[in-house]
């Protein structure tokens, strides 16, 4: 097994809460689905725990915990690139998402043209 996971992904699922649960911290989470199972974002306005996977055998799940001031980022990345990537180091349980290269320029500025 390498010492890291990167896949391409193309749904997620938002979720905003109107309340916190007892004892919960999280104020905004993301659900991306993966080849290889399912990601768990979770946004925190204060203690975060450590992130972790769960081997659910063919499947797993990453659970991981983000400030809740990333949450907007994390968003706007969603919404406005594609491909997009999941990547998780199993050495330090570090997340992030990634665009794949793309050329100086593209995108917003092409877009805008188009409308015009």
């Amino acid at each position: 097994m390498s010492n890291f996971l990167i896949e391409e992904f193309s749904h997620y699922k938002v979720f905003l809460y109107g309340r916190k649960v007892k004892g919960e911290q999280t104020d905004q989470a993301i659900h991306i689905n993966l080849p290889s199972g399912k990601a768990y974002l979770y946004f925190c306005s204060n203690y975060m725990k450590d992130n972790h996977v769960i081997d659910k055998g063919s499947k797993k799940e990453y659970h991981v915990y983000l400030r809740a001031d990333k949450y907007i980022h994390w968003i706007d990345i969603l919404r406005n690139e594609a491909p997009l990537f999941f990547f998780y180091g199993f050495d330090r349980d570090l997340c992030y998402i990634t665009t794949s290269d793309e050329p100086v320029g593209e995108g917003e500025l092409k877009s805008l043209a188009e409308i015009a």
